[in-house]
């Protein structure tokens, strides 16, 4: 697929996905483009802010706290499919987002404007002024459907107080279009030294012949192994078992120290980087070794290194041309068990530092499981022949990743499979089963905190994933999802994440966790009797989130307050409990493992125990007791179904009644006569 097919199949997918989503053009174009810079692994979690005014406009931003950046894009549409953007509008982009920035830091940006405080834009405002003093780079990206001149780039430039870094991006149609071939396989990396660093590796080479591999020990400069790390990013990365986690943990917080106050002792503190490569050109001068180019190269153990080495190439206080880095790299020979040896490499070399459970793995078994369901579960039409599932992408980048392995027929088959609507994250899950479990605070606190609370969550209770679990996870996606779509039609203005997840845990609140998720999961749509509560709740809750605070429901920054437990607890316990909660039509009736409603038999045993009186089980664990029969098990069983059943409450599941009945059998055996 050349650039140009490329670009119109971008161009068909933007305008499909505009036209099912009923969503702005504009919108889907950037979010695609994004999605590239995201599975790049060059930004961190963008978001879409629409904002223009005659000098100052804004697509969307993106602050990454741990990394200590602040990202702003611009959306230039070019006229005609790959069609040319000229340098001045390039720089008319940057212009704008340099205004928005100014103008948001020095509280002018809304004047002139009719913005309230609530306006989604309002909080980014608020969000530039907070990073005053907390940034070490301003990142300003135009991004754009058309081709550009490299040239159009200016080179970073300190800010006006010099405290922190400016620096200029462009990802047009070609960087996209390099990514997917990246994902494709179609690019490797191959980095020629020479001609792209102006430098050489000298190396030793270990002398023991070894029919797998070659094995080199080299150094390579900080600086040309930042460079190459900020045009490769996570692709450098793929075999390697963990990802960079920024600056969070000592290790990465060791690391920048080292790099601020004793760059030329680097060296000597760290263990270095273990590489492979498919192949390797080197050349002998003096007596010595140097490495000239490397193929395929990949880093398996010292990401963390590589990305804070380049992490630090925008920060003032290092210098990077005092660091060096000790490099281990392993050619392999044996190509036909050369993924084998990779990841045998790499794990084996990241188990120097130990991989935390914590870090929670793309595979671990809940994943793994989550995707196997994924990729086996069709979705209900209501017709003999489901045509497509719900993607689960258990990796980063994982969709674009398979479909760019694909073209013609296989390429449309996979799309009609796998809808790119259809498609779910990690963080996602995360977002639907916070929201679920009366946690939206936790959601509020942004994607990745989230996702680490749930990972703990999910560590500490091991939840068994089958069919019906997988189901259940896609029907409350499909509930947040619809949520959103209500939300987003009352055009509120701002806060629309807030109000997702407020309203997710309070549907979730009022159905008692009991909603009939089997329904939203064979219509593929949510009941309409949620929709008339969601339609009510909204201005319930948004009153609750952006009020006046002389009411003293909040503080004066809404995104702080969403936060708070409290947040919830107060909703909850002053406006959600005056609401009656759903119906029993509305509740999930109980289902076997494989997600199918209970037959006649089944429910017929269910109210069959159901009918027995409080008085017989108080009586029957009476005289167990009192005879030694039983087993203490089921005695404590017996009295318990006599409470439950005197207070008119429902036998809960068939296992339930069935081991009630089973207890009945045995007693009527031992004699008890009622």
């Amino acid at each position: 697929m050349d650039i140009r097919e490329f670009a119109q199949e971008f161009q068909d997918n933007v305008d499909t996905a505009s036209e099912m989503g009923n969503n702005d053009y504009d919108t889907e174009l950037a979010s695609a483009i994004l999605e590239y810079l995201e599975d790049n692994g060059e930004v961190n979690n963008p978001e879409i802010c629409t904002f223009q005014k005659t000098r100052t406009r804004i697509t969307a931003y993106d602050y990454n706290v741990e990394a200590e950046s602040l990202d702003l894009f611009y959306l230039v549409k070019a006229e005609t499919l790959l069609g040319k953007v000229n340098n001045s509008k390039v720089q008319q982009g940057f212009n704008y987002l340099m205004s928005f920035y100014r103008e948001a830091m020095n509280g002018t940006l809304l004047k002139s404007v009719n913005i309230e405080n609530t306006d989604e834009v309002a909080e980014v405002a608020k969000l530039v002024q907070s990073t005053k003093g907390a940034i070490n780079q301003l990142r300003i990206y135009v991004i754009t459907n058309g081709l550009t001149d490299p040239s159009c780039v200016p080179a970073s430039v300190e800010s006006e107080y010099n405290d922190f870094i400016i620096e200029y991006n462009v990802w047009d149609m070609q960087r996209v279009y390099q990514q997917h071939n990246i994902r494709a396989g179609k690019e490797k990396v191959e980095i020629d030294f020479q001609a792209e660093y102006n430098t050489e590796l000298q190396c030793l080479k270990m002398s023991e012949e070894n029919p797998f591999v070659d094995a080199y020990m080299a150094i390579i400069p900080g600086v040309t192994l930042a460079k190459i790390y900020k045009k490769y990013q996570q692709i450098l990365l793929e075999k390697n078992v963990r990802t960079f986690l920024q600056f969070k943990g000592k290790v990465n917080k060791g690391i920048r120290k080292t790099l601020r106050e004793e760059p030329d002792m680097f060296f000597s503190y760290n263990n270095g980087i273990s590489t492979t490569a498919s192949e390797i050109d080197v050349k002998e001068e003096d007596g010595s070794l140097y490495i000239t180019r490397l193929y395929d190269w990949q880093i398996v153990n010292g990401g963390q290194t590589t990305a804070s080495i380049a992490a630090s190439m925008s920060d003032r206080e290092v210098d990077l041309s005092k660091v060096f880095v000790p490099m281990k790299v392993s050619v392999i020979r044996d190509a036909e068990n050369g993924e084998a040896i990779v990841k045998a490499i790499s794990t084996t070399a990241n188990s120097q530092t130990s991989i935390k459970n914590s870090d929670f793995s793309a595979n671990e078994p809940y994943l793994i499981d989550l995707e196997k369901f994924s990729r086996s579960e069709w979705v209900p039409n209501g017709k003999d022949r489901p045509i497509c599932k719900w993607y689960f992408e258990r990796t980063r980048g994982q969709y674009l990743d398979q479909l760019a392995q694909l073209s013609g027929f296989n390429e449309k088959s996979f799309k009609i499979e796998y809808p790119k609507s259809q498609k779910i994250t990690k963080t996602d899950i995360a977002k639907y089963e916070a929201s679920w479990n009366l946690q939206p605070y936790n959601v509020c606190r942004g994607a990745e905190k989230n996702y680490s609370l749930f990972v703990a969550d999910i560590k500490r209770e091991r939840p068994l994933v089958t069919a019906n679990y997988f189901k259940h996870i896609i029907a409350r996606g499909i509930l947040f999802n619809t949520i959103d779509s209500i939300v987003k039609s009352k055009k509120l203005g701002g806060y629309k994440a807030n109000m997702n997840t407020y309203l997710m845990a309070a549907i979730s609140f009022l159905s008692n966790k009991s909603l009939d998720l089997t329904y939203i999961w064979e219509n593929q749509r949510v009941q309409q009797d949620v929709i008339d509560k969601i339609e009510e709740l909204i201005p319930v809750v948004w009153n609750h989130l952006v009020g006046s605070t002389s009411t003293g429901s909040q503080s004066s920054n809404v995104g702080e307050w969403s936060k708070k437990p409290e947040c919830w607890n107060r909703l909850m316990k002053t406006k959600l409990v005056e609401y009656d909660k759903f119906g029993e039509g509305l509740m999930q009736a109980e289902t076997n493992d494989d997600g199918t409603y209970l037959n006649d038999a089944q429910q017929s045993r269910i109210q069959e125990a159901e009918s027995i009186e409080a008085n017989y089980w108080f009586g029957l664990a009476n005289w167990a007791k009192s005879r030694d029969l039983l087993n203490p098990l089921e005695r404590k069983a017996a009295f318990n179904f006599g409470t439950m059943r005197s207070r008119n409450r429902p036998f809960k599941t068939l296992k339930q009644a069935l081991f009630a009945l089973k207890i009945v059998e045995k007693a009527d055996e031992l004699g008890y006569q009622g």
